[in-house]
């Protein structure tokens, strides 16, 4: 028979549960402090202090000794160009003075992994009397300043996600570029280096059987085609690949991996754009490209921006090659539209400028031989779009078959002490690494049709976030959950709109998806696999949410099917577009000197993380520009060798 003190304690799994509780609400008030930007956090007593160290900690930012040498180093690797790798801006107000004269042999709208490979590969061989640059709409983001603490990261989102003015875009030089849309939210990067600067770097290649789909350009069929230009990308990003167990939860990914498939190809340890250690580097630090970095601190906040320098964004590649070759680069201009010219085009843009603590645009405009749209999806898309007229006409696929490359997002919750999946940042750590963002990725049946084909990656939670989700998940230490990310063939059937005066995502049915449903129950078993419960946050709604947009500006052989063919030449309709009995188009060109490069050009979902196979495409089609004798005023003949 229990003493009368025996029954008055509460049994081991009620204790379990009232510490959740406990957690959660130690979680949730400190979370919902940092949400409405409180300055002052609820009052907390007894254990609720201890269970919430770690969330006052992610609340509370400041200097520190690895941001102040990431920033560093990377003033003094541009130390040629002031420190800097923009151009300042009243350069190119006082070009676009002269309204009538053409101004730049090429302009490259953008900086992503598309516009930063094509400036790189076209300043190479510009002719020394031609100018070129690039039209960047956010701004110029210096390692060690990127925000690391919940409200810094809302302030750096470029709409409001709450309030009366939820979806417009308030902020627009903010690095996390957010679209929010009915059936799907997106979210990009927005600064010098577009996408680079928040994804998590993984370098995949899709299988062989995506591009042997009817979608694709014949001439992109076999995959050997892009092999040299995959190769090229890997070169320039200096990829490495994830260690074995070099964190906690690869090893628990890897361990729940086993418990599913005794396949040894089923647990991939991706490849990374990351300095993990000294074999990109020189004796001073630098890398090929002759920028300063610093080895990765397995800090887990890639996708937040990485204030260590370690990560290869292409701040670190591209653009300082481009910007040696004499690539001028003007940051916090938004291109509006195009208009075509006799001797070329015309770009419309703002400036926008924030330098009095308020949001002022001041237009300007500026002439080109040849235009190159980088801009990512669905924004080139839109442009193209806000462009066009009866005398400057585009394929009438113009903004459809996009697609959100099938991404998901899950999370495992309620497993034994360890995970680790909370980043601390640039800052110092004495517990578990925590590793960059993704590391794994598990191959869903990879002999099946391709349609049924998933890709599930870990994840980490960057500090910025950290209090959100240890709230949403019941998890103050963010260290009994894990994340899933999925990735696979989503059917492309989106279709870019004008609504509201902005352009969004529309995409019927995408809810209610068999794809979808298909993603929830790999979810579950995956889940089940770890030991833990499947989580679905429905705290951001039922949408998805898509960190890889494409689609908008796809290629094909047909115009009607396609904004631009196999080399990103864009089809010109302007002249209407007959086609003879069997439904073959007749008569279609491209308009001269007018390209797109970037995601908007793929057409069909890839089931990987995209950056690779973009950079690849750019890559051949920097090769047929520079190449082309059709523009040979603008670039230096290379002699072939004997």
């Amino acid at each position: 028979m229990k003493s009368k003190a025996e029954a008055s304690q509460p049994s081991s799994a009620s204790q379990t549960s009232l510490n959740r509780r406990s957690m959660l609400k130690a979680g949730s008030v400190v979370a919902a402090a940092a949400l409405t930007q409180s300055a002052t956090l609820p009052v907390l007593r007894g254990d609720d202090i201890a269970r919430s160290r770690p969330i006052l900690e992610r609340s509370r930012t400041c200097d520190t000794d690895i941001k102040r040498q990431a920033a560093h180093d990377y003033e003094t690797s541009l130390k040629a160009f002031g420190g800097r790798l923009a151009n300042p801006i009243r350069s190119l107000f006082a070009t676009a003075e002269k309204e009538d004269c053409v101004h730049f042999g090429v302009v490259v709208i953008g900086s992503g992994y598309g516009a930063s490979i094509i400036a790189s590969k076209l300043s190479q061989r510009l002719r020394s009397d031609q100018r070129i640059c690039i039209l960047e709409r956010g701004k110029e983001w210096v390692p060690g300043t990127f925000p690391d603490t919940l409200p810094n990261l809302f302030k750096n989102a470029t709409c409001a996600l709450t309030g009366p003015t939820k979806g417009q875009r308030i902020h627009p030089l903010g690095v996390f570029d957010l679209s929010m849309n009915d059936e799907v939210n997106i979210l990009s990067g927005n600064g010098l280096g577009g996408g680079s600067l928040i994804n998590a770097s993984i370098a995949l290649r899709p299988h062989p059987e995506v591009f042997e789909r009817p979608e694709w350009p014949e001439a992109l069929r076999n995959v050997e085609v892009l092999g040299p230009f995959y190769d090229q990308v890997a070169a320039s990003m200096s990829l490495t690949r994830t260690p074995f167990d070099q964190t906690p939860k690869v090893r628990i990914r890897r361990q729940a991996a086993e418990r599913l498939s005794a396949n040894p190809d089923f647990c991939d340890r991706s490849p990374v754009s990351v300095m993990y250690d000294f074999r990109h580097l020189d004796q001073q630090m630098r890398n090929k490209q002759g920028m300063i970095q610093r080895p990765c601190t397995l800090c887990g906040c890639c996708i937040t921006g990485c204030n260590v320098g370690a990560k290869n964004t292409l701040a670190m590649n591209y653009l300082p090659v481009a910007r040696h070759n004499g690539t001028e680069m003007y940051t916090q201009v938004e291109v509006k539209k195009i208009e075509k010219r006799s001797n070329g085009y015309r770009i419309l843009m703002e400036y926008v400028d924030d330098t009095q603590n308020e949001v002022t645009r001041h237009p300007v405009a500026i002439n080109a031989k040849m235009v190159v749209i980088g801009a990512g999806s669905p924004a080139s898309a839109a442009i193209l779009m806000e462009s066009q007229n009866e005398k400057f006409k585009f394929s009438p696929a113009l903004g459809q078959h996009w697609s959100g490359n099938g991404d998901t997002i899950g999370f495992v919750t309620d497993l034994p002490p360890g995970t680790s999946v909370g980043g601390f940042g640039a800052y110092p750590r004495c517990g578990s690494p925590v590793g960059p963002t993704v590391q794994t990725s598990l191959n869903f049946y990879r002999d099946v049709e391709l349609s049924k084909r998933l890709l599930i990656q870990d994840a980490a939670i960057p500090r910025g976030a950290g209090n959100l989700f240890a709230a949403l998940l019941g998890d103050p230490e963010l260290n009994h959950s894990m994340v899933m990310l999925g990735m696979g063939h989503d059917g492309e059937r989106g279709r870019i709109e004008k609504r509201d005066g902005r352009y969004q995502i529309k995409w019927d049915g995408m809810k209610e998806s068999p794809y979808r449903y298909m993603v929830f129950e790999e979810f579950e078993k995956l889940a089940n696999a770890h030991g833990g419960r499947y989580k679905r946050l429905k705290a951001f709604g039922n949408n998805l949410v898509t960190v890889h947009p494409l689609g908008g500006c796809r290629m094909s052989d047909n115009p009607v099917c396609g904004t631009t063919n196999q080399l990103g030449q864009v089809y010109d309709f302007s002249g209407g577009c007959p086609g003879d009995a069997m439904g073959q188009v007749q008569g279609v060109g491209v308009h001269h000197g007018l390209y797109v490069a970037d995601a908007s050009v793929i057409p069909t979902a890839l089931g990987v993380n995209p950056y690779m196979t973009i950079g690849a495409l750019s890559e051949r089609i920097a090769h047929h520009i520079v190449n082309n004798p059709i523009h040979g005023d603008l670039f230096e003949h290379l002699p072939v060798n004997p």
